[in-house]
Protein backbone atom coordinates (compact mmCIF):
# COMPACT_ATOMS: atom_id res chain seq x y z
CA UNK A 1 0.00 0.00 0.00
CA UNK A 2 1.36 3.36 -1.13
CA UNK A 3 0.73 6.77 0.85
CA UNK A 4 -1.44 8.16 -1.60
CA UNK A 5 -3.69 5.16 -1.59
CA UNK A 6 -3.44 5.35 2.52
CA UNK A 7 -4.61 8.81 2.82
CA UNK A 8 -7.36 8.80 0.24
CA UNK A 9 -10.15 10.13 1.64
CA UNK A 10 -13.04 9.13 -0.78
CA UNK A 11 -16.11 7.08 -0.20
CA UNK A 12 -16.03 3.44 0.51
CA UNK A 13 -18.53 0.47 -0.14
CA UNK A 14 -17.77 -2.90 0.81
CA UNK A 15 -18.02 -6.00 -1.31
CA UNK A 16 -20.42 -7.05 1.78
CA UNK A 17 -23.99 -6.00 1.21
CA UNK A 18 -25.49 -3.25 3.81
CA UNK A 19 -21.79 -2.41 5.02
CA UNK A 20 -19.58 0.57 3.96
CA UNK A 21 -16.50 2.14 5.35
CA UNK A 22 -17.40 6.25 5.65
CA UNK A 23 -14.24 8.52 6.27
CA UNK A 24 -14.24 11.09 8.89
CA UNK A 25 -11.19 12.87 8.77
CA UNK A 26 -8.92 14.61 6.34
CA UNK A 27 -5.94 11.77 7.11
CA UNK A 28 -7.33 9.12 9.34
CA UNK A 29 -10.90 8.12 10.75
CA UNK A 30 -13.85 6.31 9.43
CA UNK A 31 -17.10 4.73 10.21
CA UNK A 32 -17.96 1.41 9.89
CA UNK A 33 -21.56 1.28 8.76
CA UNK A 34 -24.00 -1.88 9.05
CA UNK A 35 -21.70 -4.74 10.79
CA UNK A 36 -23.25 -5.99 14.18
CA UNK A 37 -20.93 -7.00 16.78
CA UNK A 38 -23.37 -9.27 18.17
CA UNK A 39 -23.09 -11.82 15.89
CA UNK A 40 -19.86 -10.64 13.76
CA UNK A 41 -18.80 -12.87 10.35
CA UNK A 42 -15.74 -13.10 9.11
CA UNK A 43 -16.04 -11.00 6.27
CA UNK A 44 -17.09 -8.53 8.79
CA UNK A 45 -13.46 -8.83 10.44
CA UNK A 46 -11.83 -8.78 7.19
CA UNK A 47 -13.78 -5.76 7.07
CA UNK A 48 -12.52 -4.28 9.93
CA UNK A 49 -8.78 -5.02 9.79
CA UNK A 50 -8.75 -3.55 6.06
CA UNK A 51 -10.25 -0.39 7.11
CA UNK A 52 -7.60 0.31 10.12
CA UNK A 53 -5.24 -0.33 7.74
CA UNK A 54 -5.96 2.48 5.48
CA UNK A 55 -7.72 4.66 8.18
CA UNK A 56 -5.97 4.22 11.44
CA UNK A 57 -9.11 4.30 13.87
CA UNK A 58 -12.41 3.65 12.83
CA UNK A 59 -15.70 3.66 14.66
CA UNK A 60 -18.65 1.11 14.38
CA UNK A 61 -21.72 3.19 16.31
CA UNK A 62 -24.51 2.46 17.74
CA UNK A 63 -23.92 -1.05 19.43
CA UNK A 64 -25.63 -2.37 22.57
CA UNK A 65 -22.82 -4.99 23.53
CA UNK A 66 -22.06 -7.32 26.30
CA UNK A 67 -18.22 -7.59 28.17
CA UNK A 68 -18.48 -11.34 26.12
CA UNK A 69 -19.46 -9.62 22.72
CA UNK A 70 -16.39 -6.76 23.30
CA UNK A 71 -14.05 -10.13 24.52
CA UNK A 72 -15.36 -12.27 21.43
CA UNK A 73 -14.57 -9.90 18.60
CA UNK A 74 -11.40 -8.53 19.95
CA UNK A 75 -10.17 -12.08 19.85
CA UNK A 76 -11.70 -11.73 15.83
CA UNK A 77 -8.76 -9.53 15.30
CA UNK A 78 -5.92 -11.01 17.68
CA UNK A 79 -5.07 -12.61 20.71
CA UNK A 80 -6.29 -10.46 23.48
CA UNK A 81 -3.24 -8.83 25.69
CA UNK A 82 -4.08 -7.16 29.23
CA UNK A 83 -3.02 -4.11 30.36
CA UNK A 84 0.13 -4.22 32.82
CA UNK A 85 -0.56 -2.74 36.45
CA UNK A 86 -3.90 -2.67 36.05
CA UNK A 87 -6.57 -3.02 38.97
CA UNK A 88 -9.83 -1.96 37.56
CA UNK A 89 -10.87 -5.28 35.39
CA UNK A 90 -14.39 -5.62 35.07
CA UNK A 91 -15.41 -8.77 37.40
CA UNK A 92 -15.32 -12.51 35.87
CA UNK A 93 -13.61 -10.55 32.75
CA UNK A 94 -10.14 -9.93 33.59
CA UNK A 95 -9.67 -8.83 29.80
CA UNK A 96 -11.49 -5.59 29.58
CA UNK A 97 -10.51 -2.63 31.94
CA UNK A 98 -12.38 0.16 32.80
CA UNK A 99 -11.83 3.69 32.45
CA UNK A 100 -13.78 6.40 34.26
CA UNK A 101 -13.73 9.16 36.45
CA UNK A 102 -16.76 7.30 38.32
CA UNK A 103 -16.63 6.66 42.42
CA UNK A 104 -18.06 4.96 44.57
CA UNK A 105 -18.27 5.07 48.52
CA UNK A 106 -15.29 7.36 47.64
CA UNK A 107 -12.95 4.73 46.05
CA UNK A 108 -12.56 5.20 41.83
CA UNK A 109 -13.86 2.18 39.61
CA UNK A 110 -11.53 3.09 36.98
CA UNK A 111 -8.50 4.76 35.81
CA UNK A 112 -8.91 8.02 35.80
CA UNK A 113 -5.70 9.19 34.07
CA UNK A 114 -5.61 7.19 30.93
CA UNK A 115 -4.27 8.96 27.82
CA UNK A 116 -3.15 12.48 29.36
CA UNK A 117 -0.36 12.66 27.27
CA UNK A 118 0.05 11.85 23.55
CA UNK A 119 1.20 7.90 22.88
CA UNK A 120 0.71 4.55 21.82
CA UNK A 121 -0.56 1.94 23.72
CA UNK A 122 2.22 -0.18 25.41
CA UNK A 123 4.75 1.21 24.17
CA UNK A 124 6.84 0.29 26.88
CA UNK A 125 6.48 -3.40 26.15
CA UNK A 126 8.75 -5.28 24.18
CA UNK A 127 5.47 -6.32 22.04
CA UNK A 128 3.34 -3.52 22.30
CA UNK A 129 -0.06 -3.42 21.70
CA UNK A 130 -1.67 -3.47 18.41
CA UNK A 131 -5.39 -2.64 18.05
CA UNK A 132 -6.91 -1.24 21.02
CA UNK A 133 -10.55 -1.57 20.95
CA UNK A 134 -12.72 1.35 23.53
CA UNK A 135 -16.54 0.92 24.19
CA UNK A 136 -18.83 4.01 25.73
CA UNK A 137 -20.97 3.39 28.47
CA UNK A 138 -21.63 6.09 29.66
CA UNK A 139 -20.70 9.77 27.74
CA UNK A 140 -19.94 12.98 29.26
CA UNK A 141 -22.10 16.03 28.28
CA UNK A 142 -22.37 20.00 28.04
CA UNK A 143 -24.81 22.15 27.02
CA UNK A 144 -26.03 19.14 25.02
CA UNK A 145 -23.18 18.11 23.26
CA UNK A 146 -20.46 15.17 24.01
CA UNK A 147 -17.25 15.91 25.92
CA UNK A 148 -14.11 14.23 26.80
CA UNK A 149 -13.10 13.31 23.04
CA UNK A 150 -10.04 11.41 22.17
CA UNK A 151 -7.62 12.61 19.51
CA UNK A 152 -5.60 10.43 17.13
CA UNK A 153 -2.58 11.45 14.93
CA UNK A 154 -1.38 9.86 11.97
CA UNK A 155 2.44 8.98 12.52
CA UNK A 156 2.67 7.41 8.91
CA UNK A 157 1.51 10.85 7.40
CA UNK A 158 3.62 12.88 10.01
CA UNK A 159 6.37 10.47 8.96
CA UNK A 160 5.62 11.03 5.06
CA UNK A 161 5.58 15.07 5.61
CA UNK A 162 9.06 15.27 7.60
CA UNK A 163 11.94 16.96 5.80
CA UNK A 164 13.68 14.62 3.64
CA UNK A 165 17.20 15.12 6.35
CA UNK A 166 15.25 14.45 8.85
CA UNK A 167 13.37 11.13 7.46
CA UNK A 168 17.28 9.99 6.97
CA UNK A 169 18.50 11.21 9.93
CA UNK A 170 15.85 9.17 11.78
CA UNK A 171 15.98 5.60 9.81
CA UNK A 172 18.08 3.53 11.79
CA UNK A 173 18.25 5.01 15.18
CA UNK A 174 16.56 3.79 18.38
CA UNK A 175 14.74 5.14 21.43
CA UNK A 176 13.98 4.27 25.00
CA UNK A 177 10.42 4.07 25.89
CA UNK A 178 10.17 3.44 29.73
CA UNK A 179 6.71 2.99 31.91
CA UNK A 180 8.37 4.51 34.65
CA UNK A 181 9.24 7.50 32.89
CA UNK A 182 6.05 7.96 31.82
CA UNK A 183 4.66 7.91 35.64
CA UNK A 184 7.60 10.47 36.12
CA UNK A 185 6.65 12.66 33.54
CA UNK A 186 3.16 12.38 34.58
CA UNK A 187 3.53 13.08 38.94
CA UNK A 188 6.03 16.20 37.79
CA UNK A 189 3.12 17.79 35.91
CA UNK A 190 0.75 16.54 38.39
CA UNK A 191 -2.07 14.13 36.36
CA UNK A 192 -1.07 11.33 38.44
CA UNK A 193 -3.71 9.52 39.93
CA UNK A 194 -2.52 6.12 41.02
CA UNK A 195 -0.61 4.74 43.71
CA UNK A 196 3.69 4.00 42.84
CA UNK A 197 4.70 0.79 41.73
CA UNK A 198 6.20 -1.35 44.43
CA UNK A 199 9.67 -2.56 43.86
CA UNK A 200 8.65 -6.05 41.92
CA UNK A 201 6.07 -4.34 39.87
CA UNK A 202 9.16 -1.84 39.20
CA UNK A 203 11.08 -5.06 38.31
CA UNK A 204 8.37 -6.42 35.53
CA UNK A 205 8.82 -3.25 33.44
CA UNK A 206 12.16 -2.85 32.38
CA UNK A 207 13.04 0.38 30.54
CA UNK A 208 13.13 -1.48 26.06
CA UNK A 209 14.47 0.08 22.88
CA UNK A 210 12.47 -0.06 19.57
CA UNK A 211 13.20 1.51 16.76
CA UNK A 212 12.86 4.94 16.17
CA UNK A 213 11.33 4.37 12.85
CA UNK A 214 9.21 1.42 12.61
CA UNK A 215 8.02 -0.60 9.75
CA UNK A 216 4.35 -1.09 10.12
CA UNK A 217 3.19 -4.52 10.36
CA UNK A 218 0.72 -4.53 7.68
CA UNK A 219 1.12 -2.15 4.85
CA UNK A 220 4.84 -1.90 5.55
CA UNK A 221 5.32 1.77 5.66
CA UNK A 222 6.87 3.48 7.95
CA UNK A 223 5.79 5.02 11.51
CA UNK A 224 7.48 7.24 13.60
CA UNK A 225 7.43 5.54 16.60
CA UNK A 226 8.53 8.57 19.17
CA UNK A 227 5.78 9.51 21.88
CA UNK A 228 5.17 12.36 24.39
CA UNK A 229 4.01 9.76 27.01
CA UNK A 230 6.76 6.90 26.74
CA UNK A 231 9.48 7.88 25.31
CA UNK A 232 12.74 9.09 27.05
CA UNK A 233 15.35 9.40 25.29
CA UNK A 234 16.66 9.18 21.53
CA UNK A 235 19.77 6.58 21.89
CA UNK A 236 23.10 7.87 21.05
CA UNK A 237 22.65 11.15 21.40
CA UNK A 238 23.49 13.84 24.67
CA UNK A 239 20.48 14.85 26.76
CA UNK A 240 20.44 17.78 25.19
CA UNK A 241 20.39 16.73 21.65
CA UNK A 242 17.58 13.41 22.64
CA UNK A 243 15.59 16.72 24.06
CA UNK A 244 15.52 19.46 21.12
CA UNK A 245 14.97 16.29 18.50
CA UNK A 246 11.92 14.56 20.84
CA UNK A 247 10.33 17.94 21.14
CA UNK A 248 10.76 18.80 17.18
CA UNK A 249 9.34 15.59 16.49
CA UNK A 250 6.25 15.55 19.01
CA UNK A 251 5.63 19.19 18.00
CA UNK A 252 5.97 18.24 14.61
CA UNK A 253 3.26 14.90 15.39
CA UNK A 254 0.99 16.83 16.78
CA UNK A 255 -0.28 19.12 13.94
CA UNK A 256 -4.02 19.37 13.76
CA UNK A 257 -3.90 18.60 9.91
CA UNK A 258 -3.01 14.90 10.68
CA UNK A 259 -5.77 14.60 13.36
CA UNK A 260 -9.13 13.59 13.45
CA UNK A 261 -10.58 13.79 16.85
CA UNK A 262 -13.55 11.44 17.61
CA UNK A 263 -16.68 12.77 19.43
CA UNK A 264 -18.16 10.42 21.58
CA UNK A 265 -21.57 8.33 21.09
CA UNK A 266 -23.06 5.72 23.68
CA UNK A 267 -22.47 2.77 22.00
CA UNK A 268 -19.70 3.32 20.00
CA UNK A 269 -17.09 0.82 20.12
CA UNK A 270 -13.57 2.74 18.74
CA UNK A 271 -10.56 0.50 17.28
CA UNK A 272 -7.33 1.58 16.44
CA UNK A 273 -4.19 0.50 14.99
CA UNK A 274 -1.66 1.74 17.24
CA UNK A 275 1.35 1.17 14.74
CA UNK A 276 -0.34 4.19 12.89
CA UNK A 277 -1.43 6.34 15.21
CA UNK A 278 -1.18 8.38 18.49
CA UNK A 279 -3.98 9.34 20.90
CA UNK A 280 -4.85 11.40 23.37
CA UNK A 281 -7.51 11.54 25.62
CA UNK A 282 -8.82 15.58 26.17
CA UNK A 283 -10.11 15.85 30.28
CA UNK A 284 -12.72 18.78 29.58
CA UNK A 285 -15.59 16.98 31.38
CA UNK A 286 -14.30 17.09 35.42
CA UNK A 287 -16.87 15.35 37.65
CA UNK A 288 -19.56 14.79 34.46
CA UNK A 289 -19.65 10.43 34.94
CA UNK A 290 -17.87 8.72 31.89
CA UNK A 291 -17.49 5.38 31.84
CA UNK A 292 -15.31 3.58 28.61
CA UNK A 293 -14.21 -0.90 28.45
CA UNK A 294 -11.30 -1.27 27.18
CA UNK A 295 -9.32 -4.45 25.40
CA UNK A 296 -6.21 -4.47 23.53
CA UNK A 297 -4.53 -6.90 21.14
CA UNK A 298 -1.25 -8.13 21.11
CA UNK A 299 1.73 -7.14 18.79
CA UNK A 300 4.74 -7.83 17.40
CA UNK A 301 7.92 -6.46 18.38
CA UNK A 302 8.66 -3.43 16.15
CA UNK A 303 10.78 -4.20 13.13
CA UNK A 304 13.01 -0.94 11.91
CA UNK A 305 11.99 0.27 8.33
CA UNK A 306 14.73 0.80 6.27
CA UNK A 307 14.56 2.33 2.70
CA UNK A 308 14.19 -1.46 0.52
CA UNK A 309 11.29 -2.52 2.77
Amino acid sequence: MTPTALFSTSHHTSKKSGVSVNPLGKVIGAEILGIDLCNPSVEDFEIVRTALNQFGVVVIRDQDIQPQDQVRFAKGLGPLQPLFYNRFTLPNHPEITIVSNIRENGEPIGIEDAGMMWHTDASFNRCPDMYSLLYSIQVPHKDGMPIGDTAFTSVIRAFHDLPEEIRKKLIGMTSTHSFLHHLEKKRSKGQLKRPPLTPEQQSQVPDVQHPVVRRHPNTGLPCLFVSEGHTSKIDGLTNEESNELLEYLWEHLQQPNYQYRHKWRKGDLLIWDNPAVQHLAIFDYGLEPRRMHRLGTAGLAPQAWVESS
